[in-house]
Parts: structure tokens; sequence; C-alpha cells
């Protein structure tokens, strides 16, 4: 009997060590983000800020516990708070969106043992006029008990934001002497599972030397530079904890090695400390990818620095050179040739501007002089080789080909160059860009065209173009490759309209109708069956599937159009937007002036399914007036393409010289023009 007492005396206190041990063994995870302030004083030049982020990405890098890169801080205008703020997010949007637009400063009031911060009820406030899910504070709010924060005293706190709550209330804070601000992050974390920490200047190596030095097992600590107080839009140093040998990092939301956004840190938090992430945030969880040196990233962030503005000096460069191209030759009498070459000059421009982007040249004119001498050089080889109408089949095929090829491999080629997605606007950062959406498949349709030729309407040819562009609008929409789902309303529209356009006999009216208004449908069900099949759900699945399952959807097709009202009354494009549309107008009134002798039905089809890609795009995109611009500028250039048509003899009956090896612009494309 006393054996029997002592078993089951010993098989109780074996029970009771299970749960100790297996809560010792479950600890509740911790997370702790740091921010790394830079130099006192004045707003830093930008020479100086370069060399503040090069300095922190060469610290990180150096430390082998650390996976790092960039950070979008935000989207749109910058300025600290707002980056903060969009970390208490999880999510973010252009402050074209809010009213107003810009954010009141926020501060770190203490309060007892925590604090509040002052000007958050505007911010909230503020945030309820977009129209999309931005919560402020919602990622101190999903953990239990909120957050902490530990500062110096006399430093800047805006890192305080990040631990605020719905009310604006951080749950602890803990301010004192820079020496021991380790120490009292560490006691905080004690009792909070996230605590946030403002290293300042002067004392971030130290600091975060101490601070990982106390690292916990089950400690995640993320490290990020803290937002500077100026004007310009940054990426930001950040790294994280991490046991990979890979050392760099990524997410969903960027696809792209090395660089990630401050919408992703509250999620990453969230993921670690295995808590729920709301439905609102947008962002992803960082993890580990192939490691980008730390120069390679300051070279990523200057030549995102120089995308926007470089495109207009390039588009100047190239408008000019047309000209005195133009005048030069119209002085030899061969005007219609200069109209030629510029026009084909113009269709190599999408793939030109991708050499540039991979080199950077050190100014904004070398960049225009590159961009327009390789464009004029092929276009006017392509025109001395494939002769008229048949030139834009090779600007045409190689872009189609390069951009298709590089959105496979998820190469940096098109976001780095002048049409790509500028990536420094913190929207998106792979896939394609605006410009492209309407110009790729009009460029498509022109390609098309100049291939079919003088051929009859057939079902045959009408096929080629309805699949071509559907074909195309599925890699212009898909998550995993051009990211742009309103791209596949632009494209398929188009092509269904210059498919309509190749049908012998044409279609009715009312079959016409049904299917512009069923395509979109069916194309953006057939996008999301594709998203859903490869996973891209980084994109697709969050704006609209993700939306629509949120109850949200409503808001999301609301904020494409308030975009767009504000891009149509920002800057100049009021009055080039108007241009655009007065030069459509004229056309369609004009056409059967300037569209009279097209060498064959396909051209046809290929410009009407052109505007129907830019009124699409117009409607359906939350840029949409820059859309409708592009597809009214490509089209313009196709048309003077088409009237740099040759004239194999002249009024005194001598052979035009521009006329040799080309067709004139009545004869059939099968047959070279004869003297």
């Amino acid at each position: 009997m006393g054996l029997l007492r002592a078993g089951l005396l010993a098989a109780l206190a074996a029970f009771a060590l299970v749960p100790a041990q297996a809560g010792a063994q479950s600890a509740p995870r911790r997370a702790l983000i740091v921010f790394v302030a830079g130099s006192e004083g004045p707003a830093p030049t930008r020479a100086a800020e370069r060399a503040r982020v090069r300095s922190l990405l060469d610290d990180l890098a150096a430390r082998p516990g650390l996976a790092y890169g960039l950070s979008s801080a935000t989207q749109g205008n910058y300025s600290d708070d707002q980056a903060v703020l969009d970390v208490t997010q999880g999510a973010r949007v252009s402050p074209t969106a809010f009213e107003p637009r810009r954010l009141g400063t926020l501060r770190l009031v203490p309060r007892g043992r925590g604090g509040v911060i002052a000007g958050w009820d505007a911010a909230v406030s503020r945030a309820e006029t977009a129209p999309a899910a931005i919560r402020p504070g919602l990622f101190a709010g999903a953990i239990p008990g909120g957050a902490a924060y530990a500062g110096a005293f006399g430093a800047d706190h805006v890192g305080a934001v990040a631990a605020a709550d719905r009310r604006g209330h951080v749950a602890a804070v803990s301010l004192g002497p820079a020496a021991t601000l380790p120490a009292r992050a560490q006691a905080l974390l004690r009792d909070h599972r996230l605590v946030v920490v403002s290293l300042p200047a002067g004392q971030a190596q130290a600091g975060l030397d101490a601070l990982l030095a106390r690292r916990a097992p089950g400690e995640l600590v993320l490290v990020t530079a803290q937002p500077p107080d100026v004007r310009t839009l940054q990426f930001l140093p950040l790294a994280l904890t991490a046991a990979s040998e890979r050392r760099g990092i990524t997410s969903d939301t960027t696809q792209r090695d090395g660089v990630v956004t401050h919408v992703d840190i509250a999620p990453t938090v969230l993921d670690w400390l295995g808590l729920r992430v709301p439905g609102a945030m947008t962002g992803d969880p960082i993890r580990t990818a192939t490691r980008v040196s730390a120069g390679d990233l300051v070279s990523l962030r200057t030549r995102y620095e120089h995308v926007a503005p470089r495109r207009i000096r390039a588009l100047q460069a190239l408008l000019g050179a047309w000209a005195l191209l133009v005048a030069g030759l119209a002085l030899l009498r061969r005007a219609r040739a200069g109209l030629r070459i510029g026009a084909l000059a113009f269709l190599w421009v999408p793939a030109v501007v991708l050499v540039p982007g991979v080199l950077d040249p050190s100014s904004a004119n070398a960049e225009a002089l590159i961009v327009t001498a390789l464009a004029f050089a092929l276009g006017g080889l392509t025109d001395r080789v494939l002769g008229w109408p048949r030139g834009p089949l090779l600007p045409a095929a190689v872009a189609l080909a390069v951009y298709v090829a590089d959105l496979i491999a998820g190469s940096a080629l098109i976001t780095q160059s002048l049409l790509g997605p500028n990536p420094r606007a913190g929207a998106r950062f792979y896939g394609i860009g605006n410009e492209l959406e309407p110009a790729l498949p009009i460029l498509l349709f022109l390609g098309l065209a100049a291939a079919m030729g003088a051929r009859p309407q057939s079902r045959r040819l009408a096929a080629v173009f309805g699949g071509s562009g559907l074909v195309l609008a599925l890699i212009i929409g898909s998550g995993l490759l051009g990211a742009d789902v309103g791209g596949v309303i632009t494209a398929s529209v188009g092509a269904a309209v210059a498919a309509m356009l190749m049908v012998p006999g044409g279609v009715s009216r009312r079959s016409a109708i049904a299917l512009l208004v069923a395509l979109p449908f069916v194309a953006v069900g057939a996008l999301a069956l594709l998203d859903l099949v490869t996973g891209a759900e980084s994109h697709f699945s969050r704006n609209v599937l993700k939306s629509e399952q949120e109850g949200n959807l409503a808001d999301v097709i609301t904020r494409r159009y308030d975009f767009a009202y504000h891009a149509l009354t920002r800057g100049r494009m009021p009055f080039v937007a108007s241009f655009a549309a007065a030069a459509a107008v004229v056309a369609l009134l004009a056409r059967d002036r300037l569209y009279s002798d097209l060498p064959g039905p396909a051209w046809r089809a290929a410009l009407v399914g052109g505007l129907a890609c830019g009124v699409a795009g117009a409607l359906s995109n939350d840029s949409g007036p820059l859309l409708f611009v592009v597809a009214v500028f490509v089209l313009g250039v196709a048309t003077a393409y088409l009237h740099g048509a040759p004239r194999p003899v002249h009024a005194a009956g001598t052979l035009d010289d521009d006329a040799q090896g080309v067709t004139p612009l009545t004869a059939p494309v099968t047959e070279p023009a004869r003297g």
C-alpha cells in the first residue's frame, strides 16, 4: 500500500510538471522595434541623407544576426509623422485621398505610467475621410495589453506613435538617460509583448549593440532608421533578427529582394507574436530573401530618385529631335521620311528606356541623350529594313518580348526604367507602370496591323486580335507578373473592339454592347482564377477579392475614382487631358480625311482599339487621365507614321528617293512599289 501511494504521488508530481514545462516552452514571444535617429540639427541635404543611409546599411550589414534591406516609408507625399502613423495602420494610401491632405504634427505627452499622442484625434478624423479602411493605432490595438515605448530625455519621440493604440494611448512610457535605455527597454518587455525604442543621435551603434546583446530567446528585434524630418520621399534602412543565412529581406508587397515597406512592419510583428493580422492591414510579413549588398541598395535607392524627374527631360529630347529631323529632311524634300523615322523612334522607346535604367547615367541630360540616340538610330534602321507600313512590327515585337521576359524573370529592368511603376512613390514595386498600361496593348495592335498588311477582314484575324489582347491583359494583370488589375480591363476592352472591327460584315450593335459589358468581367474573373492558382494573392486578392470578403469592395472602387479625380485636377493635367480629348474628338470628326487611305483594315482595328484602351483605362484606373493622355499620344504617333507614307512619284513625274524599297499608301502591301 505504501508503494502504491508513493507511485501515485510520483505520477501526480510528474503530471504537475508537464504544464509548467509546456508553459515554459510556449512562453509568449516578444518584439522590439528600434528607431535609429540620424544626426541632430537642420534638415539634412540629399547628399547627407544618402551618406546617412549608406552608413546605417553598412552597420546593419556588419551584424551577422540581422537580415537587412530598404523600406519604403510612405506612399505619395512624405512626412516623418505620416511614416510612423502608417506603421500603426498597416495600410496606406496617397495623401491626395485624405482631407486635409497633410497630416498634422503628432507628439508624445507622458501621462501617468503611460502616455498619449497629441494630435491623434485629428489624425483619426483625417483617416475617416479616405475611401479605404485606414485605422490609426490598429497595430498596438491588436496586441493584448498594448505596446510600450522607451526613449531618452531631450530626444525626438516620433517613434512613440508606433506604440499608440486606437485611442492614441501608449500603454507604458519610460523616459530617462540614453545610457539606461537598453535596460529600460528590456524591463518593459517583461510586461509588454511589444516595445518601441527610439535610439538618439550619437548613441545608435552602442545602443543597438546593447539591445542585441540583451536579446532573449523568442524575441524579435526590428531595426529601422527613424524617419527624418524632411519633405522628400524616403527609402529607409530596415533590418530584423533572422536565423537565415540569406540575410536579405523582401515581402509579398514588393516582390523585390532587398525592398519592403513600412506597412509590412505591423504584419511582421503580429505574425511573430502569433496574433491575427487584422483584415484592414494591407502589408505583408517580411521574410528573408537573397542578400543585396549595401552598395547595391544605395544605388537602387538613387536610381529610384532619378526616375520621375528624368521622364520629362527624355520626352523633351525626343520631341525636339523629331522636330529637327523633320525640318532637316524637309529641306531635302523628304519630310515624310522624318515623320516615319520619328514615329518609329517613339515606338522603340519602351524597349530603349530599359538600357539606361540599368546603367543609371550620372545626369538627366545624359540619360535623355542615350534614349534619344538609340531610339532614332533604331527608328531609321527599321524604316530602311522593313519599309512602310511594316515598320511598327519590329519595335512592337521586341518590346513585348522583352517586357514579358522581364516580368516572368522578375528582374528589375522595368522598375528601374523611365516607364516603370516608379517604386519611390510607394504604390507599386513590381510589374508595369501606368504609362505602359495603354501603351503596350496599342503597341501590340500596331504590330499586328503591320504584320497583317492589306489582308481582308476575317474571323481568323479577329481571333488573333482578341486572343493576343486577352493574353496580354492577363500578363499585365497577373499578381506575379504585371500586377495591374486595371490593365486587364484596359487591354481586354481594346482587344474586343479591335476584334469586332475585323469580323467580316461587322457585328450588331446589341452584340457589341453585350460583349463590351461582359468581357471585362470575364477577363477579371480569369485573372482571379490565375492569381488563385499561382498563389499571387499579394496584389489582386488583397485589393479586390479580399476587399469583397471584407465588405469594402465599394471603397476600392470609390478610392480609384477619387484618385482619378485628383489626378485630373492636379498640376498641368487639366490642360494636357483637355488637349488630348480635343485631339481625339478632331480625329473622330475628321476620320474620313485623316484615315481615308489606310494600308489595310487591320490598321483601322488597331487605331480604334487603341482609343478604346485609352477610354477604358480612364474609366477603370486610379490614374485614369494619364492613361487616356498616353493612349492619345501613342495613337498620334501612329497617325504620323501613316501620314509618312512615301509618294512614289513627284508632281513632275520623277521618282522620289524616299520611295525606294517601300510601299505607297494605296499599293497592295504584299508588293513593293516600283518606279
